[in-house]
């Protein structure tokens, strides 16, 4: 059958980068029938798109979150708004986001440009399990800063006579959410599974620790369909308690809730959705391929082999496309802060924080300019 394809086929081997110039043994021969080769021609254009995205996009989101969260953070630690519990929670994803952007995506495309840096790598086994290490645990710690947010204001909400956010509950809650998320990313030291398959293409490192491929469900699971069960579920709850307490107001014209909770929680609202509408997608390809990989995978020569290859590399393609979406949830929050509706003091503080002259405030807005400011 080998024989066969590389007499018959219109396809040179060559397509394929790893084989450029290389002499195949049979195995591999076996492993890319000509009708193979024909599927990896066709999709080379959408390869080379997701690439082209992975690289010069990643970089562009790189820049322009690390620029836009350090903003953030500065601001948000500003003497008068960091006596707001929830601004506790905004500085903290900010830094969270930083190191992910950094740690994940920013060393992931210089792996993948660089042979000579995925080399330092694969050279030290040390360098990779901690490098696998931060990588877990600030994807971690981004998203679970945010669903320990939702969770505060949906306490907030059903319960407005026992509680009321403070800065020492926030604190305690994030130490809380960083150690347990210190605790599970800390797995990556004893074991290996995820990656071995990185988006971004670069070869894995050789490591002794245990190839643990099903770490992976557990990882997506973390990762994508519990925070987003949980988010989503809260949030509908949240936004129906929003809609009873505008209608207190309009009958009773007051509330126990203020206008500046409402006003936090419609940019926790509109914060956490961006989150599920740009992690869905991935989520979903992430499943269907693992379980397309797990339960459907065919032996070489077998008559369902060619079907098997071409759906698992279409999904591991659509998985990477949609993996460039999703980094945009750790790089525009800024760009959030700066339309909310509790834009207008997010931009004073800006303004304040960059040395600019101050715009005056019209006075229809919640927000006052605090006294030494004017």
């Amino acid at each position: 059958m080998a024989d066969k394809n590389l007499s018959d086929c219109s396809i040179n081997y060559d397509v394929l980068e790893e084989f450029s110039g290389k002499n195949l043994t049979e195995r591999e021969k076996e492993e890319w029938p000509c009708e193979l080769l024909l599927f990896w021609v066709d999709i080379i254009p959408f390869v080379k798109l997701v690439r082209f995205l992975l690289s010069y996009g990643t970089t562009f989101i790189v820049i322009f979150g690390v620029v836009g969260n350090i903003l953030s953070f500065v601001v948000f630690i500003q003497r008068q708004m960091r006596k707001d519990a929830q601004n506790v929670y905004l500085a903290v994803l900010a830094v969270y986001d930083t190191c992910t952007l950094l740690f994940n995506f920013t060393i992931g495309v210089m792996r993948a440009g660089s042979e000579e840096v995925n080399k330092v790598f694969q050279d030290s086994e040390e360098l990779c399990t901690v490098h696998g290490v931060v990588v877990e645990l600030f994807n971690i710690l981004s998203v679970w800063i945010l669903v320990a947010f939702t969770v505060e204001r949906f306490i907030l909400f059903k319960f407005p006579l026992k509680y009321r956010p403070s800065l020492r509950n926030a604190y305690i809650t994030t130490l809380i959410v960083t150690l347990i998320g210190a605790t599970v990313s800390l797995h990556k030291i004893a074991v290996s599974g995820f990656e071995g398959d990185s988006v971004f293409g670069y070869k894995a490192c050789k490591t002794r620790r245990k190839i643990f491929k099903e770490i992976v469900y557990l990882y997506v699971a973390v990762n994508t369909w519990l925070p987003t069960a949980l988010i989503t579920c809260v949030n509908l709850v949240i936004i129906r308690e929003l809609r009873l307490n505008r209608r207190r107001r309009d009958i009773l014209t007051q509330s126990i809730m203020s206008a500046a909770d409402d006003k936090t929680t419609k940019l926790l609202l509109l914060v956490s959705t961006r989150y599920v509408l740009l992690v869905l997608p991935l989520g979903i390809v992430q499943t269907t391929e693992l379980i397309w990989n797990g339960s459907m995978a065919t032996a070489t020569g077998s008559t369902a082999y060619v079907h098997f290859m071409t759906t698992k590399m279409k999904l591991k393609w659509t998985r990477a496309f949609f993996f460039f979406f999703y980094q945009l949830n750790f790089a525009i929050n800024f760009i959030l802060y700066m339309t909310s509706s509790s834009a207008k003091k997010f931009q004073f503080y800006l303004r304040h924080v960059l040395g600019l002259k101050q715009v005056l405030v019209e006075p229809n807005t919640s927000f006052t300019v605090p006294s030494g400011f004017n």
